[in-house]
């Protein structure tokens, strides 16, 4: 496993290195456009100007070779700084991959936090949100939409299994392509951070208000009627006034309707370079090499009824010609000669029209994508993975081999193994020696099969159960709820969604720790005497080694236990879980070392 594992490490430290040395390369090409750009022009300007002034056609014949040689390298700069950034960003994702195998994916600034719930236990006891989170390492969406969609995906309730094994098959399709999600991610990443455009989605459906075909009319005549009075003027002899007076006239008309053009193109004002991005991630994802029948449900709507690249495109250079009214010089000459604004906002109405409808199905798709992109995650950097199975049946079970945690280095973590049936499950162990990490092992990849990522497990199988969990509870003074109240009211819950007869995982750590050991214990005893249910799989951990001994009150209840070990004056753990109940303790040892108590 390990030398796998740095296999895996070693491909994306490869990439990295490829895509520093392009990187480099385009460095130095771009410093020879630019040189070449600072010779010719001024070349050009004295060639031109000279040959004018000399009346030499071989002049001037050269001054327009390099005016169009000038604009090659213009064209060609501007591709190569679309490159670059595009590098820049292929860099960003693999540096993001490698942080999942150092470790440093903890610092990332997108957590999830804002996701959690307090209502939603599982969200905080199994690190599904927050720092050092199952979202925080999976999370590949740059877009607010595909961040959204991710954090639903990582609910800890089983809701439409058919789609579960959709984006199984999906994810599967995409860890055969590495370098194909490392250009999808890249890509994503130009765009803004939190990009919404769900707002823009849902203005687009609608069509524009108003006799478009009117201005579209007035629009197509009166730029014809000056185009052929100049044309008339300038080359039949005859009167400048006539294209003049329509000048003027195309001006007027274009003021006039200046409040309504602003309102109507303003949906385009600022998206030009966001809809030229989405147009290159479409395209990416038409020529994919994924032909799967999962995948190909995903980007169906990019293909019909209106094809999204090219109905993007148009969209995209309607934008550019949009953004081009804000130059005060464009504005007046374009609309003068051919009321450029109604022309714009005249095919902008045809467009939504045509495909407005579908765009929000476009966007959707890339947000489905993020969300694939984000559960391959576990695939690309953790050699120990698979795809969960699904147990069909009411009677619960759990099947785990070799199980680890998401949120703990693979190299250091410990695996371990559940075959768990309707029953209670009492862990007792020393401190630090793994129960509420092998709780959180089960639950936090029990949420992950439910969302269609892979699991970090040599093989995982499930009935679909609905998690519910009491691990990391704090007390909430200004509602005036302690500790102990607060696990009385989330048991609670627990024992009320029991009596639907659904299939639970129920995962209890050091039950009742909040109130004294008397009362813990009867109250404890009573409480997994009610969750030892045929439709529930329990789990408890404790320190009373009373909860032992309550399958010889006739309360179908199995022991396992962690243990420790001692070299010297060190305390070591194997982490591993093992049959029966705990026969050690190390909380005194704990307070000698540090010094609390004496020898």
């Amino acid at each position: 496993m390990i030398r796998s594992f740095a296999l895996k490490k070693q491909f994306y430290e490869n990439v990295r290195e490829n895509t520093i040395a392009l990187e480099r390369s385009q460095n130095k090409q771009r410093t020879r456009y630019i040189l070449a750009r600072t010779v010719v022009f001024p070349v050009m300007l004295v060639v031109l100007i000279h040959g004018y002034d000399m009346g030499s056609a071989a002049e001037l014949m050269l001054g327009g070779f390099l005016l169009l040689l000038f604009m090659v390298l213009v064209a060609r700069h501007r591709k190569l700084e679309r490159l670059r950034l595009l590098t820049k960003a292929y860099l960003a994702v693999t540096a993001g991959y490698l942080m999942r195998f150092s470790g440093e994916w903890k610092s990332l600034p997108e957590d999830g936090a804002v996701y959690g719930k307090e209502k939603r236990p599982p969200d905080r006891d199994l690190h599904i949100f927050g720092t050092a989170s199952l979202y925080q390492y999976l999370c590949a969406a740059r877009t607010q939409a595909g961040r959204e969609r991710l954090a639903a995906a990582l609910t800890a309730t089983p809701r439409d299994l058919e789609r579960t094994r959709r984006r199984q098959a999906a994810v599967a399709e995409l860890l055969a392509h590495p370098l194909l999600c490392i250009e999808l991610e890249a890509r994503g990443a130009r765009l803004p951070d939190g990009h919404d455009t769900r707002a823009l989605a849902k203005e687009l459906a609608q069509p524009l208000r108003g006799s478009l075909k009117t201005i579209s009319c007035i629009g197509i005549v009166f730029a014809n009627a000056f185009v052929l009075s100049f044309l008339w003027a300038a080359f039949a002899g005859g009167s400048w006034a006539p294209p003049l007076v329509l000048f003027m006239f195309n001006l007027t008309v274009a003021m006039a309707f200046y409040t309504r053009t602003q309102r109507e193109l303003a949906p385009l004002g600022h998206l030009a370079r966001e809809l030229r991005l989405y147009g290159r991630i479409f395209y990416a994802l038409e020529r994919a090499p994924l032909r799967g029948e999962a995948f190909a449900a995903v980007l169906a709507p990019l293909f019909a009824p209106v094809r999204a690249r090219q109905a993007q495109s148009r969209l995209t250079t309607l934008a550019q010609c949009a953004a081009m009214r804000r130059n005060f010089v464009f504005f007046m000459l374009a609309n003068g000669v051919l009321l450029w604004d109604l022309h714009c906002m005249a095919y902008f109405s045809h467009w939504r029209m045509q495909a407005g409808a579908a765009a929000a199905g476009w966007l959707k798709v890339w947000a489905e994508v993020e969300v694939l992109l984000s559960l391959a995650r576990i695939g690309h950097t953790r050699e120990v993975h698979c795809f969960p199975q699904f147990i069909e049946g009411d009677a619960p079970r759990l099947d785990v081999e070799g199980a680890m945690p998401l949120v703990i280095a693979e190299e250091t973590a410990t695996p371990n193994d559940a075959h768990r049936a309707a029953g209670t499950l009492v862990i007792t162990g020393s401190n630090m020696s793994g129960k509420t990490t092998y709780m959180r092992t089960l639950g936090s990849n029990a949420v992950l099969a439910y969302s269609g990522a892979p699991v970090c497990a040599k093989a995982f199988a499930l009935t679909p159960m609905a998690v519910y969990t009491s691990i990391q509870i704090s007390d909430d003074l200004a509602g005036g709820i302690s500790t102990f109240y607060a696990e009385l009211l989330r048991i609670k819950k627990m024992m009320t969604y029991s009596k639907r007869g659904k299939p639970m995982l129920i995962l209890i750590d050091e039950i009742f720790r909040g109130t004294n050991s008397a009362d813990r214990i009867v109250g404890a005893r009573e409480a997994i005497r009610r969750l030892t249910l045929p439709h529930a799989i329990t789990i408890v951990t404790t320190h009373d080694f009373e909860l032992c001994d309550l399958a010889c009150a006739g309360v179908p209840v199995e022991n396992a236990h962690f243990e420790e070990h001692y070299e010297g004056d060190k305390i070591l753990f194997d982490f591993k879980i093992r049959a029966g109940r705990c026969r050690t303790t190390n909380a005194q040892y704990l307070l000698r070392m540090a010094g609390i108590m004496g020898e």
